[in-house]
């Protein structure tokens, strides 16, 4: 197959859910079909970073942007306004990006387009070919979240907004497409209300389990670790609220407990976090894996959240035991109590994790069980050929 992925930004470095999703599916879409990938320049460093997408045999397109991604403007507001766009939709409509897709599709003959999420899902227009939409989260349920959690009203008002564009993408935009591609039963549920029979589609996240696995001559003890773009209020959200109301408790218990955040882009709020006693805040670091094993327990605290987590199949596939919120873990066939520990409130959360830190065989029952989990239903070679699969019936209907 000749395959257009378009995407809103490029793939590489693997410092978020997004960009790790999108690489390991081109990685494996790419070894026996014909890959171009459209992405706009979002920071400094991409055109250095294409080297790595092309070394999967891809032909990328990087769409050279004077300012890299342009911040949230009031024209952007408006238009979102006015469009009833969601704002992220409205910030990546550039120019460029849909010129730059008219000239691809006049010079070269595919076989389908793969859009991934509603950044480049409003370009659907611009050819008829076949085309794939792949959602990584349901966007509309993440600004429920936000909206539920403020009481604020001015936020709570904004979120609402645009808990209602996303909705309306949902139904309106969705339909558009002859396959739609979830994360998971849960997602897939809110876009089949909006379209025809058989077109929605589950291809979970995944995990490369020939590069994690387990390997605890560098774990810590009492090391707690939580992964993630500090720059993302859900996950900003998750390590206040575990710092705040969960760590004192254990600390209560296991007094040596330490607590990393790793993560770029720290807030402000964030960075204050470190003033606690025993917490480390890391900032951007060059690989996640040492941290991963380093980690005694894996700490996934959300609150807020849509789709699934991938640092949880990654600590998964380290022999790591996880304990994480209903919202952390949703989305995930993972069974409780047995490849996986979930708790929502701040005391069993915490009663949680020192039951983990204070019983070796348990930890490792837990972290062998999960391993197990990831290796059947999780390794990316199989999901990149579930995603195939739907593109070769979307073309051969």
């Amino acid at each position: 197959m000749k395959i257009l992925f378009l995407s809103p930004t490029v793939p590489y470095p693997l410092t978020d859910g997004g960009r790790i999703r999108v690489f390991n599916l081109l990685k494996q879409i790419a070894q026996k079909n014909d890959v171009t990938l459209l992405a706009l320049e979002t920071q400094p460093t991409d055109a250095d970073s294409i080297t790595h997408i092309q070394d999967l045999g891809i032909r990328v397109h990087l769409v050279l942007n004077s300012s890299t991604l342009p911040r949230v403007s009031l024209s952007t507001l408006f238009s979102s306004f006015f469009k009833r766009q969601p704002i992220t939709v409205a910030r990546y409509n550039v120019p460029v990006y849909r010129e730059k897709l008219k000239e691809l599709l006049s010079a070269e003959t595919f076989d389908l387009v793969h859009y991934e999420m509603f950044h480049t899902a409003q370009f659907y227009s611009e050819t008829d070919l076949p085309r794939v939409l792949s959602q990584q989260n349901v966007d509309s349920a993440i600004w429920r979240r936000l909206k539920g959690e403020t009481s604020n009203l001015f936020y709570k008002c904004a979120y609402w907004t645009q808990q209602l564009a996303f909705q309306r993408y949902e139904r309106v935009i969705s339909p558009k497409f002859d396959a739609v591609t979830c994360t998971s039963d849960i997602d897939a549920a809110v876009f089949q209300e909006h379209c025809r029979k058989n077109v929605v589609k589950v291809i979970p996240n995944g995990v490369d389990i020939t590069h994690y696995h387990p390997n605890f001559s560098s774990e810590a003890p009492a090391h707690l670790i939580y992964i993630g773009s500090m720059d993302w209020y859900p996950n900003e959200d998750a390590v206040s609220f575990f710092v705040e109301e969960v760590l004192p408790q254990i600390q209560d218990k296991v007094p040596d407990v330490k607590f990393s955040i790793v993560g770029g882009n720290p807030s402000t709020r964030v960075q204050r976090l470190a003033e606690r006693e025993k917490v480390v805040v890391t900032g951007r670091v060059p690989e996640i894996k040492p941290y991963f094993s380093e980690a005694t327990v894996f700490v996934v605290p959300l609150r807020i959240g849509s789709g699934t987590r991938l640092k949880i199949l990654e600590a998964l596939a380290m022999g790591k035991a996880v304990v994480s919120t209903t919202v952390g873990a949703e989305g995930l066939a993972l069974r409780d109590g047995e490849e996986i520990f979930i708790a929502d409130e701040p005391k069993l959360f915490a009663e949680a994790v020192t039951q983990l830190l204070t019983d070796s065989s348990l930890r490792r029952k837990i972290g062998e069980n999960g391993r197990a989990r990831v290796e059947q239903d999780y390794d990316w070679r199989n999901i990149g050929k579930k995603l195939l699969d739907v593109y070769e019936a979307v073309i051969n209907k």
